[in-house]
């Protein structure tokens, strides 16, 4: 009897774990089921998208790429492909009613053949009147170039000029002070320029502390420096009414004339300039003015 008693309780526990074994099979079919069925809906749910939708969605797309690639890369190089009906010269269209034209330099351009440079000028419709340098940038760089280029081109009889980079994060006591230890201005050569082309973490401080540095300028060469600044730059950071009495020296290529509602007397208009004596290209300006404007702007 116990043997029989053992023997009915393990056939018991083996049909608990059967019945245990099958009501989990069950379950675990169940949340397969569940699962199964929720995936079919969901893309059923996907399959209700109308087809339209994904078209238009995908000719938005293509769209906005179409417009940007225009915008950022082509745009600015179609004024490139048009026929030139002015007159070319240097290898640009160069803008007409313009009465001076010249180029600016850096060490950039490397090693320059003045001798050349000025022969190919003179034999010129549209010879060079003048060339303005890089000089100084911030309170510690001085181009290498500066002092060669600045005596090659006065002896080849060019105007000459000489710009400074500004850095808004100098001191422009500092910039100022650097500027004229390193450039000494002739009688003749054009007013000293100031390059603004960084973005100031605070517009109002630094039209103040530019103010200070042109200052310093026009009190030590006696003549009202030349800012330099892109159409969009000019408009947006030196908008302030305060330097409407400096001239201005506006960058601003592939276009007829410059985008700008304020005044200027220099125009920089192409960096894709070929001058005979320098090795790839060089920026294009043109000045406008009478020649008596023009001799305003140099130093006396």
């Amino acid at each position: 009897m116990p043997a029989k008693s053992g023997k009915s309780k393990k056939r018991g526990t083996s049909r608990t774990a059967k019945s245990g074994r099958s009501s989990s099979q069950f379950i675990a079919g169940t949340v397969s089921k569940k699962r199964s069925s929720q995936t079919k809906k969901k893309k059923t749910a996907k399959r209700d998208t109308p087809e339209w939708l994904h078209w238009l969605a995908t000719a938005c797309i293509v769209l906005l790429v179409l417009a940007g690639a225009w915008l950022f890369f082509l745009s600015p190089y179609i004024y490139r492909w048009r026929p030139c009906f002015a007159e070319k010269e240097y290898g640009v269209c160069l803008p007409s009613g313009y009465l001076y034209y010249g180029i600016d330099i850096s060490h950039h351009q490397g090693d320059i053949d003045w001798e050349r440079l000025s022969l190919s000028s003179e034999s010129k419709e549209y010879p060079l009147k003048f060339v303005i340098m890089k000089a100084t940038e911030g309170g510690t760089f001085k181009d290498p170039n500066f002092d060669s280029n600045m005596a090659a081109a006065r002896r080849s009889g060019f105007v000459c000029g000489a710009y400074h980079y500004y850095n808004p994060s100098t001191s422009p006591s500092r910039q100022s002070d650097f500027f004229i230890r390193n450039v000494s201005l002739q009688p003749g050569d054009l007013a000293p320029v100031v390059d603004v082309e960084t973005v100031p973490e605070n517009k109002t401080e630094m039209a103040r502390e530019l103010l200070s540095f042109l200052s310093a300028l026009e009190s030590h060469y006696g003549v009202k420096p030349v800012i330099y600044a892109s159409a969009r730059f000019r408009r947006t950071y030196l908008d302030s009414p305060v330097f409407e009495k400096y001239p201005f020296w506006i960058a601003h290529y592939y276009v007829d004339e410059p985008d700008t509602e304020y005044d200027w007397s220099f125009w920089q208009f192409s960096d894709r300039a070929r001058v005979d004596g320098i090795g790839g290209f060089t920026d294009f300006d043109v000045f406008r003015g009478t020649a008596a404007d023009f001799e305003s702007l140099r130093k006396k």
